[in-house]
């Protein structure tokens, strides 16, 4: 007997754990599994990479395959037994491909109903399918149009929660929970942080469930395996430096993030400039939805070596072989960093995270290191000291000070080099 079936989890999925190479369940799944197998609502709060996708999506699927033994094939439409809700596209067909590996096994079907897409989402309400992933606004929409119902819901999960709320969908969910049966309903929440404004929010909208808290010690911190290095200069000297880095310093594949789409734009141009030959995709909101998922799919495909994205790809993009991250402008929250850094380091693997700092991120450091503190154990002082211990050195006068910059810049380059 496998250590998935000790947890209820039935022989048939057997094979699939040897085609992705797993041996064994993690601390993660080991916990929650048998938590949805009870049919228990949870939140679930874990490390990026961890393994939290498979932790809901196998013992759901397990559930609705001893359903379908017992009750034969779901063939009523638009009634799905599991929805999970996601922030955004790219996890959602991240998410999708989990479920879809393990329908493989077991004869399920999974649909996905996204935001600003035309065609087969829009014709679901004529399909039968047992498993639905979707994003809030689509979702609400759907249900209110009486596309989709939750008459047969069974399993509700909502993953990526803090960024559900962070992304000012709380109207949205509202919207739909108005169409849950909360007594036959087990609802599940997956996230790598929980802000206090979030935690109030869930627990304000889902009083009727009485949620149990699976908490993990490492659950806000970055991957311990992911090392940091700091790069200080001054905001022009940036795209200098991203050129250094990529054509001398950056090995394997990895993200840069912009803060803004305007700064994806401005590195796209450098970049194509003066890196001709770097294989390389963006990835931000202003993307037709056809474009983010052509770019989006490249990338995971190893078809470019590095995509240049907003924290848009902050979530939902789980490359094996991902081996960096490189902030070109520090995000503006905690949350983000540590999901940016979460890139990397996943599955246990090493990864490297470097970051662009200048002499206007000093207060944006400290707010970060203040918020993370908050509401958890995220520690990020290794940042905050290399800045005091440069705002503490004497400034020289103008004519060294120009010296010491182009001797300061040439030994970056070295370092880099």
């Amino acid at each position: 007997m496998s250590d998935f079936e000790k947890l209820g989890i039935d022989e048939d999925f057997n094979s699939y754990y040897v085609e992705q190479g797993i041996k064994r369940p993690n601390e993660v799944q080991t916990k929650v599994i048998p938590k949805i197998m009870e049919e228990k609502s949870i939140i679930c709060l874990a490390q990026t990479g961890s393994g939290k996708t498979l932790s809901y999506a196998l013992p759901i699927s397990e559930k609705i395959k001893l359903h379908e033994d017992e009750n034969g094939l779901q063939e009523e439409v638009g009634r799905p037994f599991a929805v999970v809700v996601v922030p955004t596209k790219e996890l959602a067909n991240q998410i999708r491909g989990v479920f879809k590996g393990l329908s493989h096994h077991v004869g399920l079907r999974v649909r996905a109903m996204l935001g600003g897409t035309k065609g087969k989402s829009a014709s679901l309400k004529d399909q039968s399918y047992e498993i639905l992933i979707a994003t809030p606004n689509r979702l609400a929409k759907a249900l209110k149009n009486k596309e989709v119902t939750f008459d047969n819901l069974k399993w509700l999960v909502f993953d990526e929660a803090d960024q559900l709320f962070d992304m000012g969908f709380k109207k949205d969910i509202e919207g739909m929970t108005r169409f849950v049966e909360y007594d036959d309903t087990t609802i599940s929440f997956f996230s790598a942080t929980l802000p206090v404004e979030v935690e109030e929010f869930i627990k304000g909208q889902f009083k009727k469930k009485n949620l149990e808290l699976v908490s993990f010690k490492e659950g806000h911190k970055v991957q311990q395996k992911v090392e940091t290095y700091n790069v200080f200069l001054s905001p022009k000297e940036k795209l200098n430096m991203l050129k250094e880095f990529l054509s001398k310093t950056a090995a394997g594949r990895g993200i840069v993030f912009a803060n803004q789409k305007n700064q994806v734009d401005e590195i796209q141009k450098y970049v194509d400039q003066e890196l001709p030959k770097l294989k390389y995709r963006v990835l931000h909101g202003d993307l037709t939805q056809q474009e983010r998922a052509a770019n989006h799919k490249a990338f995971v495909d190893g078809k470019a070596q590095v995509l240049i994205a907003t924290d848009i790809a902050a979530r939902g993009i789980d490359i094996k072989d991902l081996a960096w991250v490189l902030n070109f402008g520090l995000p503006k929250t905690a949350v983000y960093y540590l999901h940016r850094c979460g890139r990397v380091g996943r599955g246990g693997k090493k990864g490297v995270v470097y970051n662009f700092v200048t002499n206007f991120d000093a207060k944006l450091i400290g707010h970060i290191n203040d918020a993370i503190k908050n509401q958890s154990q995220l520690d990020l002082e290794f940042i905050a000291k290399d800045i005091k211990s440069q705002r503490s050195k004497p400034k020289p006068k103008a004519k060294a000070k120009q010296k010491q910059k182009k001797k300061k810049i040439t030994k970056r380059t070295k370092r880099y080099g």
